[in-house]
């Protein structure tokens, strides 16, 4: 199989290894992944990488042009031509690929002219499906209504998204729920950071986690209350990750909490690992805001597969990806957050049991090979559907 890949997140090499593992699995596998040659990865700008197993002509970067945003930037169409014509792709999936954003119709446009015998499939995290007014709204129906009916497979993040899809009736083809990433299952082995955690500082407390973007709608003034009520505990709170909040976060909670916060910069991808083994419990507290709502929560995902047993609201896909590995305390409650802290806080036992069920979960649902065997089917599935329709017409 000949597959194009057309998205930003694979400028960065940690997250091409999906793609390496797929190209493990089956030899015979072509790639190309079409990416920027620069993107704004996590509020920090980051020039476009390869990894080890892969190849320069693997990984092909191009210039973006026009917006800046996951809807509004498109690719030199020159050179996504070029790429499409001397490739010659069997599937190209676009990821993620929004129906609504410009580079999916981009591309859908220019594959149909350009590689016309290649499957579209489309990669969407889109939970909401919210209504825009005059004229965002009327542009945004008729994008969808031109790419949709073009695409011969919907994968979505999470189980909202595709009953969405499907509630919008624009849509028939195959859908499936996929995860993004899965996880390398050796570098998600549980155990312990002591170095790392004395470096931190947070010595023999027991250490509370968030690692994330440092925004509003993660919930983390909520979970600062919750943690406001319970210092009668000996917790310290690890927060790792940049974002608009880190000001108020250093001026204003710290001075409330002193000594209780340890607050990191972003890290690399591939460290995350070692700061949640930092960690014996992890919370992602998100609230919904009319915007948004949490997609999955790849963080989460990561504590559940290093056995750490975990807290989460029920904001969005946070239940389902939560499954039995954890409390759940419904969004934007304080209270019911502290409650939830408080009988972990109070119970090793309980920390132990939930961990375990965490990581069984996890390794079920977010391994590496199981994710990528799962794209490998689909984009199969895809590409034998399409060639049956194609040679059906003849």
């Amino acid at each position: 199989m000949k597959l194009m890949v057309v998205g930003h997140p694979f400028l960065v090499a940690y997250n091409q290894q999906k793609y390496v593992v797929m190209k493990r699995l089956d030899k015979d596998l072509r790639l190309r992944l079409v990416v920027p040659t620069r993107w704004r990865e996590r509020f920090e700008p980051t020039d476009y990488q390869v990894h080890p197993e892969l190849s320069a002509e693997e990984v092909v970067p191009l210039k973006p042009r026009a917006g800046k945003s996951l809807m509004t930037y498109l690719y030199d169409p020159r050179l996504l031509v070029k790429c499409l014509r001397e490739f010659q792709p069997d599937v190209i999936h676009l990821d993620p690929g929004e129906p609504q954003a410009l580079m999916t119709v981009e591309t859908i446009m220019l594959q149909r002219i350009y590689a016309p015998s290649a499957a579209v499939t489309l990669w969407t995290v889109d939970n909401l499906l919210r209504p825009r007014g005059f004229p965002l709204g009327v542009l945004k129906k008729r994008l969808r209504a031109y790419s949709l009916p073009r695409a011969d497979a919907v994968l979505c993040c999470n189980r909202r998204a595709a009953e969405l899809l499907k509630e919008e009736g624009r849509f028939n083809g195959i859908c499936e729920v996929l995860p993004q990433y899965g996880l390398d299952t050796t570098e998600h082995q549980p155990g312990k950071e002591p170095e790392l955690r004395a470096q931190l500082g947070l010595g023999e407390s027991l250490v509370i986690g968030h690692v994330g973007q440092m925004v509003e709608r993660k919930g983390l003034r909520l979970l600062f209350e919750a943690l406001g009520n319970l210092l009668h505990y000996p917790w310290k709170l690890l927060l790792v990750g940049s974002g608009p909040l880190d000001q108020e976060i250093r001026e204003q909670w710290m001075a409330k909490l002193p000594g209780r916060i340890v607050l990191v910069p972003a890290v690399p991808y591939e460290q995350v690992n070692r700061y949640l083994r930092c960690v014996d419990i992890f919370v992602l507290a998100s609230q919904s805001v009319p915007y948004w709502q949490e997609q999955f929560g790849l963080a989460l995902a990561q504590a559940m597969m290093l056995g750490i047993p975990s807290i989460g609201s029920t904001s969005g896909s946070i239940p389902e990806v939560l499954g039995p590995g954890g409390l759940l305390f419904e969004e934007g409650r304080s209270a019911d957050l502290q409650k939830r802290l408080s009988a972990l806080l109070d119970s090793a036992g309980m920390r132990k049991q939930l961990g375990d069920q965490a990581r069984r979960f996890a390794l079920q649902h977010y391994t590496r090979e199981g994710i990528a065997s799962r794209y490998m089917g689909a984009f199969e599935k895809v590409r034998c559907n399409h060639t049956g329709e194609r040679d059906g017409k003849k």
